[in-house]
């Protein structure tokens, strides 16, 4: 097969097709009109045809020329959809901050970072610990993971997977109050349901589900955490015999900006988030039964 040598001046031909002139086409490329010629005679000296013939004072493609300009369009439409790619697959590979539950990160997110790094190598991943609601909208983070569905204006979400939180007590329990999580989140289902069922607010606050955990099981004191967490500790029982509930079901959400939809940075997190919770219908250890 014969090698084309003349694909740079490829986009000489579609200028003149739009233009409709040498002079009109040399000046929409920032050339002159001698050049844009030196441009089609190569490229018709190579394909042995003539590409364009002149018509008054404009120029018009031949059977030839169309076949050519035809092929030239599909060039360039896939050479600007590569680009575009790889335009994306650059941005792709900053940053990108999540901002979760500490026990979130802990004991799911933690261990798939080698998936991340896997999909996405020269990618920075951020993850921002905290028990505290961070919006997303306000650029402190690409991405939230919160137990909450929100309905604020401009926010996009998809659920993750469930999370049944309840009351627990260790097997050397004391009777001296109960541990949960800080004033600022009184208003939580689960703080709600503690209340109830203890008459009081609580005698230890801490800030995150592992620390409540961690305290429960050396202090005695019964606690509200998720039982996907309290499977770690095996001294820890569901609280039974109440006359009122003690578990509630939470859900996990993936909350992000909506203009972002179409970010690799979102895209990213998204597929990664998936991997990790495969099932938004199983709890988020996917142990609990939902």
């Amino acid at each position: 097969m014969k090698k084309f040598n003349s694909w740079s001046h490829l986009q000489t031909i579609l200028a003149v097709v739009d233009a409709g002139s040498y002079r009109a086409a040399g000046e929409l490329l920032g050339v002159t009109s001698s050049t844009v010629a030196r441009h089609i005679d190569a490229i018709s000296e190579e394909l042995g045809h003539p590409i364009f013939v002149p018509k008054g004072n404009f120029r018009e493609l031949t059977d030839v020329g169309k076949q050519l300009v035809s092929i030239a369009d599909k060039t360039q439409t896939n050479l600007s959809f590569l680009m575009k790619n790889l335009e994306n697959e650059s941005e792709r590979f900053g940053s990108v901050q999540i901002s979760t539950l500490s026990f979130v990160c802990s004991d799911f997110l933690a261990q798939y970072i080698d998936t991340w790094r896997r999909d996405n190598p020269d990618a920075k991943l951020i993850i921002d610990a905290t028990d505290r609601t961070t919006a997303v909208e306000r650029g402190e983070a690409d991405v939230a993971l919160r137990l909450s569905r929100p309905d604020t204006a401009g926010i996009s979400r998809f659920k993750v997977a469930n999370c049944r939180v309840a009351l627990f007590s260790p097997s050397r329990q004391s009777d001296a109050g109960w541990i949960g999580l800080s004033g600022s989140l009184d208003d939580l289902p689960e703080m709600r349901m503690a209340r109830e069922h203890f008459g009081c607010s609580p005698a230890v606050r801490l800030e995150s589900y592992r620390a409540i955990a961690r305290a429960s099981s050396s202090t005695g004191l019964p606690c509200v955490i998720p039982t996907c967490l309290a499977r770690n500790y095996p001294d820890m029982q569901i609280i039974g015999g109440s006359r009122v509930p003690v578990t509630v079901n939470r859900e996990l959400w993936f909350l992000f900006y909506e203009k972002r939809n179409k970010d690799p940075a979102i895209i990213a997190a998204r597929n990664w988030i998936k991997k990790v919770f495969p099932s938004a219908n199983k709890c988020l250890c996917g142990k609990c039964g939902g």
